[in-house]
């Protein structure tokens, strides 16, 4: 005789879901122990960083401390933590972002039940908001995709025309589009309550060829080259025109000598020993006088060669070169000295 054992399918529907759950379960508490170890170094730098921002707080070295609460409140967020870096950011009158910290301290320590801390915090919040600078940011005719950051961050549409609290300092706003010209400007909050706002224009179409959403591309190598080539020429003139005053120097104190040395030959016309002392002085001021005009011709005549150089290797964007450079490159100086009288002459085409 044949016996067939049967086993109810109503008995094998609860093993099947029993072995999952032990495969979840198990599955469940390899993942919370491998990641037990980085929670536990979470905590631990946490804890580290948050006694470290204490003593610097201590020591008034706020703008040290604060960073360090907020990565402290980043690896192990809590109330306690949110309450030190609100007092930190007050202190050191960052009055915005206090009072933010405050109000995300009060929420979290509802959280925990610690009505203690929710009503410290929810107190020193109401205390520094009659105290928020605000920034409003307008946008006049919004792009198609246009994004709008402040200091970096990006803002939402619905925030625009709303005046936002922010710290005392300077803040940088920055709209730019897909084809669009990027507009950005600074704007300065001086002092807690100030009240200002940044106007975004109509955001122009970008040039033909220029990267979407940014100004137009560099200058080419030949404008740059052009500025430079304006910077040497001005320089060239500057030299140039010192070389001028040099060689007029030149010529007023050889004026001069020839009349001291005229004056000298009137007194005493023959060579040798002169009895007058007035005509003595007069030869020894020509003598020094004519030293003075020979330098100053020669530091004039070298000041003008160089400056004309300068002007004349000076690159150009242009095909035609300015006038200037092209009296440079005619302009010669001639001084005349013919023992009676000293000139300067400047013979060129203009």
């Amino acid at each position: 005789m044949t016996y067939h054992h049967v086993v109810s399918s109503s008995r094998l529907v609860p093993t099947a879901r029993a072995a999952r759950r032990a495969t979840f379960a198990l599955t469940l508490a390899a993942v919370v122990l491998r990641a037990a170890p980085a929670l536990a170094g979470d905590e631990a730098a946490a804890e580290a960083l948050f006694l470290e921002a204490k003593k610097l707080a201590a020591e008034g070295k706020l703008a040290e401390a604060c960073p360090k609460f907020a990565e402290s409140n980043r690896l192990d967020r809590g109330a306690g933590t949110l309450i030190h870096l609100a007092d930190c950011y007050e202190k050191n009158h960052q009055t915005a972002s206090a009072w933010a910290t405050f109000r995300e301290a009060s929420s979290a320590a509802q959280g925990l039940g610690r009505a203690d801390w929710e009503k410290l915090a929810s107190s020193r919040a109401a205390a520094l908001e009659p105290r928020l600078a605000r920034l409003t940011i307008k946008v006049i005719e919004p792009a198609e995709s246009i994004a709008v950051t402040r200091d970096g961050a990006p803002t939402s549409q619905a925030s625009w025309g709303v005046a936002i609290p922010v710290d005392v300092g300077t803040h940088t706003v920055v709209a730019s589009a897909p084809g669009r010209r990027s507009f950005k400007t600074s704007i300065v909050i001086r002092t807690d309550g100030d009240r200002d706002e940044v106007v975004v224009p109509k955001l122009e179409a970008a040039p033909a060829g220029s990267a979407s959403g940014a100004p137009a591309g560099p200058a080419p190598a030949d404008a740059d080259s052009g500025t430079r080539g304006s910077t040497q020429r001005t320089i060239g003139f500057v030299v140039g025109g010192v070389g001028i005053a040099g060689l007029a120097v030149g010529a007023v104190t050889g004026l001069i000598a020839i009349g001291k040395n005229n004056d000298s030959k009137q007194v005493c016309p023959d060579s040798g020993a002169c009895g007058s002392s007035a005509a003595v002085d007069a030869a020894d001021s020509a003598k020094k006088l004519g030293t003075v005009s020979t330098i100053a011709f020669i530091a004039g005549g070298l000041g003008l060669g160089f400056g004309a150089a300068l002007v004349l290797t000076a690159p150009s964007s242009t095909e035609r070169a300015p006038a200037a450079a092209k009296a440079a490159r005619s302009l010669r100086v001639v001084p005349s000295t013919d023992g009676r009288s000293a000139g300067l002459s400047f013979l060129g085409a203009f």
